[in-house]
């Protein structure tokens, strides 16, 4: 088998050198920065430490590969497969890993199968430098048994979930919602804590509510309690926001925060729920698609 890698950043260089040393030999690779006057050589250095050879062109790429992860910057990844298409023939599999939209990943399925060629969408479900080769990545496809089946020998951790191209990099940005927020909100608190000095107080306030209980247990009971107490918490975080512009900190996540609440509270689940408090987001998510389906 040869693999190659359109784009060669810390994807390609952290799977291509797992791959290498668990003795996958012809792997190839073309980065546009490769080239470049005064960067290419962190390209060149990359590919050399990781026992990989780079091409002159991502068609050549193509042209000499059996399967190719392309792993550009998500808003170059149509056009550069629109560039890769005269260069695919029947048999290429070409695995988009960028974070380009679900739609995008549709059109270049699209794209590549009128060509001839086998398209998959793939997203990177944690950290590269955690889990590096072995970082999990969801697949979504028509034929994405080859792929695993060619690199899960490897210790690659694949695992498909559709047939339908876009649905695993959904996955990911829904994931994202919260991993990128989350991280967004703590510094938000962090700063906010740090200009008072009580850090550690609220550091370790937090951790005693959140600590030793399940994801699944957290962020149920906190969605069901802000959709029970929308109203007392959205004018809470009102006067957290005005608290933050009062010592300097912008209010960023917090403003975000006052309006969901304020969402919450429009929703008014007493009504919906007669009074009797839900168990379980599920039960609220009814309500959301109700007032979603009426256009509010």
């Amino acid at each position: 088998m040869k693999l190659g890698f359109i784009g060669f950043g810390e994807v390609g260089y952290e799977i291509s050198s797992g791959l290498v040393e668990q003795g996958l030999k012809e792997i190839y690779a073309y980065d546009v920065m490769q080239n470049h006057p005064e960067k290419g050589y962190i390209v060149k250095d990359k590919a050399e430490k990781a026992g990989v050879t780079l091409l002159d062109s991502d068609n050549d790429v193509v042209e000499k590969c059996d399967m190719i992860l392309m792993v550009v910057p998500g808003a170059f990844a149509l056009d550069t497969t629109k560039g890769l298409l005269g260069s695919v023939t029947p048999g290429k599999l070409l695995v988009d890993l960028s974070t380009s939209l679900p739609s995008v990943k549709r059109t270049e399925n699209q794209l590549i199968s009128e060509n001839g060629g086998n398209f998959i969408d793939g997203a990177l479900m944690a950290s590269l430098s955690q889990a590096h080769y072995k970082v999990p990545i969801l697949v979504s496809g028509a034929n994405c048994q080859p792929f695993i089946d060619a690199l899960v020998p490897y210790g690659m951790n694949i695992k498909q979930i559709t047939e339908k191209p876009g649905d695993a990099i959904a996955v990911k940005f829904v994931r994202s919602i919260y991993m990128k927020g989350i991280a967004a909100l703590g510094a938000e608190m962090l700063e906010a804590a740090n200009v008072l000095g009580v850090d550690k107080l609220v550091i370790d306030s937090i951790g005693n509510t959140l600590d030793g209980k399940s994801f699944d247990f957290n962020n149920n009971y906190l969605v069901v309690a802000s959709a029970w107490h929308g109203a007392r918490q959205a004018h809470e975080m009102s006067d957290v926001m005005k608290m933050l512009e009062d010592i300097g900190v912008a209010p960023i996540m917090t403003q975000a925060t006052e309006k969901r609440l304020e969402w919450f509270r429009d929703l008014d689940a007493h009504t919906y729920f007669n009074e009797k408090r839900p168990e379980n987001w599920q039960d609220v998510a009814v309500l959301w698609d109700k007032v979603r389906e009426e256009g509010k």
